[in-house]
């Protein structure tokens, strides 16, 4: 019995969530691993705009970049030398940017280059912010220092700030200060902030910070357990966690996502490997249309704010292990100075631990392990509108990634809306909301239209049984060719 399309499941309008891509790690892509001195010569109009490898950044990701910010990541607003004296003037770089500058002040060069960018499809344009102010265009007032540069944001439309390192990176003061000062003054701008929980509930989003592709999703799972109790009252930010790279983490449990990963995938330029997002483990370069379906599931279902009481965690933990080869060729090796990492090496081996699941404002899934006594990490998530969405994230062996394929029952209360994401040998799915005889549409979520797989599914008063074999051909149905990304689906029942 062959599958009958329908319309489209997913919202014509643009993601509302913050996402975005930023440019750090295909700037060290295009230096074949260069210094961090390097990397920040490199940020500039050639990049971004020229079309000869390893350039044309503005041009990635056509199918997603409608619902992504663009990301100028560290150095877009310093010079290619002397540099140190410039962080944080956030003003184009007229080396760096001769034609958005050219004949204009830097507000009007801001918003040359918004528009440039937004003309190729992109949501907007944000920037790497050194949290600092610029000894050459200092006034001797911090406030009015920085709301001159927000007033310009706003005026120019540039859309996100990415407050990181500076000299007031761990001010907690500062980036307090900063949150309020952008609302009054730029409330159309996104201020991300990192590194101090305690700011959380005065952030618009708060990133969760650098972790290595090896250990990404357990050491993304631990963060986001460790920040989840930060904001314990409601406030009137909007406290959004990001989550980097970790997409379907953070579309399946309603964060944001700051994406790394982009499309120049092999070997650095000089032929090295590419160390940090290694070909022999996750292959995570290859994995693009993971983007795509992430930033269309938050137009269904947003990422909404943090509140740490509606949070679950798996009473137990898992643990994920990397045995290195060749550790020069296998992680960035500033890395191995890193507590996080080198405190967890041992005879060659790196293990990561990490609590198995947690869920926001729904219980925990139930999962069975696979005949290997395997499970997947969990991450669910019952949408403020009432969309639910799970995802099962693999794991690390050795030298191995995989995803076990487990068996699992999720309490979605009354959803009619399901995002899935990643494998499963079979996932049952519990909602008053669903009824015996009711049809039932489901479309990868970079797919265009729907199918209904009625007959290809169980449908009880009350539950919802999908294969995990359904789930890996539809959640992949538009997969290109040598894309290698998980499943990712909507399923939506209907009368």
């Amino acid at each position: 019995m062959g599958k009958q399309n329908f319309a489209n499941l997913i919202p014509q309008h643009t993601n509302p969530s913050p996402d975005y891509y930023c440019t750090w790690q295909t700037q060290l892509y295009a230096t074949s691993g260069g210094t961090p001195a390097e990397q920040r010569r490199i940020i500039n109009e050639h990049s971004l705009f020229d079309t000869e490898f390893p350039n044309g950044w503005a041009y990635f990701y056509e199918k997603a970049r409608g619902d992504l910010y663009l990301v100028m990541d560290d150095s877009w607003d310093v010079p290619e030398t002397d540099y140190e004296k410039y962080y944080g003037c956030l003003m184009p770089d007229a080396g760096k940017f001769p034609e958005a500058t050219r004949g204009k002040d830097s507000t009007e060069a801001l918003a040359c280059l918004t528009e440039r960018v937004k003309s190729l499809g992109w949501k907007g344009l944000g920037g790497w912010v050194c949290a600092q102010e610029s000894e050459i265009f200092s006034t001797g007032s911090t406030d009015d220092y920085w709301i001159s540069r927000l007033k310009a944001a706003q005026k120019a439309g540039f859309s996100y700030w990415k407050v990181d390192w500076g000299k007031k990176g761990t001010d907690a003061y500062f980036r307090k200060n900063l949150s309020n000062l952008a609302r009054i003054y730029a409330p159309e701008l996104t201020v991300e902030n990192a590194m101090l929980e305690e700011v959380i509930p005065f952030s618009d989003a708060f990133r969760t910070y650098d972790v290595p592709a090896l250990m990404s999703i357990p050491m993304t799972m631990e963060k986001i357990q460790f920040y989840a109790g930060a904001v314990r009252e409601r406030g009137d930010f909007k406290s959004l966690l990001n989550c980097e790279d970790e997409a379907y983490i953070a579309a399946a449990g309603g964060f944001t996502m700051g994406i790394m990963r982009h499309p120049y995938t092999g070997a650095f330029p000089d032929g090295n490997p590419d160390r940090s997002f290694p070909e022999i483990h996750r292959n995570i370069k290859s994995k693009l249309t993971e983007i795509t379906r992430a930033v269309r599931w938050h137009r269904i279902a947003p990422a909404y704010a943090l509140y740490g009481k509606e949070f679950l965690f798996a009473g137990n933990e898992l643990s994920d292990t990397w045995k290195f080869e060749s550790i020069k060729d296998e992680i960035e090796q500033w890395w191995l100075s890193v507590g996080t990492i080198k405190d967890f090496i041992s005879d060659g081996v790196l293990t990561k631990s990490a609590v198995s699941g947690i869920s926001r404002r729904c219980s925990l899934p139930s999962v069975n392990p696979d005949k290997n006594g395997d499970i997947p990490f969990t991450v669910s998530s019952l949408n403020p509108n009432g969309a639910y969405s799970i995802v099962t994230a693999g794991r690390t062996r050795e030298r191995e990634y995989f995803t076990p394929l487990c068996d699992i029952t999720a309490d979605a209360a009354d959803s009619t809306v399901f995002g899935i994401f990643g494998y499963y040998g079979s996932l049952t799915l519990l909602s008053s909301g669903i009824k015996k005889g009711m049809r039932v549409l489901a479309q990868d979520l970079a797919a265009d239209r729907a199918e209904d797989i009625t007959a290809f599914v169980n449908v009880k008063d009350g539950s919802l049984t999908v294969p995990g074999g359904l789930i890996s051909e539809t959640g992949r149905s538009v997969q290109p060719e040598g894309d290698t990304s998980e499943p990712g689906m909507v399923i939506a029942v209907m009368p």
